[in-house]
């Protein structure tokens, strides 16, 4: 009988929180290790054929994240519109958990597209390691990752950037060099023109900017430490990008499957004072072939079913578009439970965007 775990933490959205750094293989089977132990001490588990009975947990990033956010109000719409019980299981980052999900230790995760493409292939910081058996299950709204300076900063346009203190390291989300150098890539800069402060993760990287160890921070609009740190600073101000073939065919250099993202301002949209385009990609729900194909149909039918709901709990989530979450997402295959609901509705194959 195998047991998906999950354990109260610190945060009542919060299933369970590790801050230590377990990037290495070694550090991957330490925190595995925590797993069953967690158990032991009172956690509550998932047993495959007990849905009714047990919560589905969600591994995501820290809380305060964008993608835990999303979990947050997945468990939460699921829960009250569908009768699913869902909990978070709170990691590092998702380079650590992507490996964990594809072991059927925690039945779902949340990440990019690009970073699931790398972890399936055994591409990049996954080489050696490839994540075979994770599947794709919905894709949910556009990442609209930002670059943010202080408002009345000297910092005007991505290319003043050069040489100012930017995060670099990010070692519990090592996706996150490549994302936030497709973000400054448009300015024709990357993280190597900047005085690297170095950062564990999304939450560190705010947080130093906050602190006034860095000149700028990378995050998703609309995400609740942007908010946290308008207010924190006195303002702050989303360099947006131009949009023309250069600065699309810059972003992709370092992520393939970025696209630009017309915004405009909005309660919702702290930092971003005027309409503009920002490099962005596709946030997936992804599950392993150990999670079962009735577990994986429900969730999906149920978020397809609830998408309303999920956009008055957490605004981006109003981004997700009912008729496009098959997608096709490179190297990766779709779980057989989703597909079975995809082609129940009309929307397979997946389509390519």
């Amino acid at each position: 009988m195998h047991v998906y775990n999950s354990i109260s933490g610190e945060d009542s959205r919060t299933a369970c929180r590790f801050d230590g750094n377990f990037t290495t293989e070694e550090g991957i089977m330490n925190l595995r290790a925590l797993l069953p132990i967690a158990a032991a001490l009172g956690a509550v588990g998932y047993v495959a054929g007990a849905l009714a009975q047990q919560p589905i947990a969600i591994a995501t990033p820290p809380s305060g994240s964008i993608y835990n956010s999303t979990a947050a109000a997945i468990g939460k719409v699921l829960g009250e519109k569908a009768g699913l019980r869902m909990t978070l299981q709170a990691l590092g980052g998702s380079s650590q958990y992507l490996p964990i999900v594809n072991a059927g230790e925690v039945p779902f995760g949340i990440a990019n597209v690009y970073e699931t493409s790398l972890a399936v292939t055994g591409e990049d910081y996954f080489k050696g390691r490839p994540t075979k058996e994770l599947r794709t299950v919905a894709v949910l709204y556009p990442l609209r990752n930002t670059i943010f300076v202080k408002k009345d900063s000297k910092y005007k346009k991505l290319a003043d950037l050069k040489g100012a203190r930017g995060p670099v390291g990010f070692t519990n989300q090592k996706i996150l060099t490549a994302v936030t150098n497709a973000a400054l890539a448009p300015g024709g800069i990357t993280l190597d023109d900047v005085e690297g402060v170095n950062v564990s993760n999304i939450i560190a990287n705010s947080n130093a900017f906050k602190e006034g160890r860095t000149d700028f921070f990378v995050f998703a609009l609309g995400s609740a430490p942007v908010r946290e740190a308008d207010a924190a600073v006195g303002g702050i101000r989303a360099l947006t990008v131009e949009n023309t073939p250069a600065s699309l065919a810059a972003a992709r250099k370092h992520v393939p499957v970025a696209y630009l993202y017309y915004d405009k301002p909005s309660t919702g949209n702290a930092g971003l004072l005027e309409p503009g385009y920002i490099v962005s990609y596709g946030v997936n729900l992804v599950a392993s072939t150990k999670t079962p194909d009735d577990v994986v149909y429900k969730v999906v039918k149920a978020i397809h079913d609830n998408a309303a709901a999920l956009g008055e709990v957490f605004p981006p989530l109003r981004m997700l578009d009912t008729k496009t979450m098959a997608q096709e997402v490179p190297g990766v295959e779709y779980h057989s439970g989703a597909a079975k609901y995809y082609k129940e509705i009309g929307q397979w194959p997946p389509k390519k965007l």
